[in-house]
């Protein structure tokens, strides 16, 4: 069998990359054992603004305009959610700090320069909300299956782990059991430090849970951010997340994080609610919050794209198209994204 990349990792990375590399008419095969993983378990959102310190993301306006798009497509439409976000304001302060966010040139385009006060009684907003628009969230759950659905029926899909030991590599090409292929893409996210050409990225494991409650009569429309996101999913039940820990002992969900997440929830609603779900999930981190892609420095056909962190849905996409560039020698790598900023792998 011969095709033009092996991609290794069917998170929203490597998704992405099958959607670029199918743009561009390159042939691929997909491995990945489809078992739990972090995009699965994603809550989703895209949004440019980092909404804690008003600011916007490195590169905003370019990420959105090429990320967007592939949600946007007529396949994924049950899996599309554009919605507008309502940041709850804190204090007096908080509102003039938003009257002043949502006058920079970076950030208009995004946030509402009115504050919104809010009719429900049921959700508690004494300082009212910005609005942050162009924004919304994916069912990266579903996101993932009808693409896998689709991949699988066109032959393009190895359900299994992929054998390092299996893999050989020489300058013109790479060779995996019966597969020839011009290039390898790693889109591993945390199992990279499994990876023996790639396990000295920086790539750190942060873990996040993330709860679902049945709330009767809150009736929430658009996503609520304070201490934490409350999505809308129909019917009156809502996703509550996500906690950051550094510090953990396994991938299971704690009884801490529970009680943090509750308490958050309890802070914007004084309505009685069901615990439906609490599950957890790791996200691949970057110590200077960017994500990394690039080729290995000794096999230019071994290439790496990870550290999608908290934002995977805006950045898987751009990740995607830029290594596709790099690789068909069309445009290089930022430097701001490319892994040599932290030496040799």
């Amino acid at each position: 069998m011969r095709r033009d990349v092996l991609i290794v990792g069917f998170g929203l990375a490597g998704w992405a990359l099958t959607e670029s590399l199918k743009t561009h008419g390159i042939s691929f095969v997909v491995f990945d054992p489809l078992k739990n993983y972090s995009s699965k378990s994603a809550t989703g959102i895209f949004n440019p603004i980092v909404l804690k310190r008003f600011r916007s993301v490195w590169n905003a306006d370019a990420i959105m305009e090429q990320s967007i798009p592939y949600y946007a497509q007529s396949k994924y439409k049950e899996a599309f959610h554009p919605t507008s976000i309502y940041r709850v304001l804190a204090s007096v302060s908080e509102q003039n700090d938003w009257a002043v966010a949502s006058d920079k040139p970076d950030l208009s385009r995004y946030l509402s320069p009115k504050i919104f006060h809010n009719p429900n009684a049921n959700i508690l907003t004494p300082f009212g909300m910005g609005v942050v628009e162009h924004t919304g969230w994916i069912d990266t759950n579903k996101l993932l299956t009808i693409a896998y659905r689709e991949l699988n029926h066109q032959g393009c899909f190895a359900e299994e782990v992929f054998d390092y030991n299996a893999l050989e590599v020489s300058k013109e090409k790479v060779k995996y059991k019966n597969i020839e292929a011009n290039h390898v893409i790693f889109a591993e996210g945390v199992g990279i430090k499994k990876n023996p050409w790639f396990s000295n990225l920086p790539i750190v494991p942060n873990k996040g849970e993330w709860l679902i409650v049945s709330c009767k009569g809150l009736e929430l429309k658009k996503i609520l951010k304070s201490s934490v996101f409350v999505v809308p999913l129909g019917e009156d039940k809502y996703r509550i997340g996500a906690t950051y820990s550094r510090e953990f002992k396994n991938n299971l969900p704690t009884e801490k994080g529970k009680a943090w997440l509750i308490a958050q929830f309890e802070k914007l609603t004084p309505l009685r609610y069901e615990l439906v779900a609490h599950s957890a999930g790791f996200r691949p981190t970057v110590p200077d919050r960017k994500p990394v892609i690039g080729s290995h420095p000794e096999h230019k056909n071994l290439w790496c794209v990870n550290g999608l962190g908290s934002r995977g849905v805006l950045w898987g996409p751009y990740l995607a198209k830029s290594l596709v560039e790099a690789l068909k020698n069309t445009q290089m790598v930022a430097p701001a994204l490319d892994l040599t900023r932290f030496g040799s792998p």
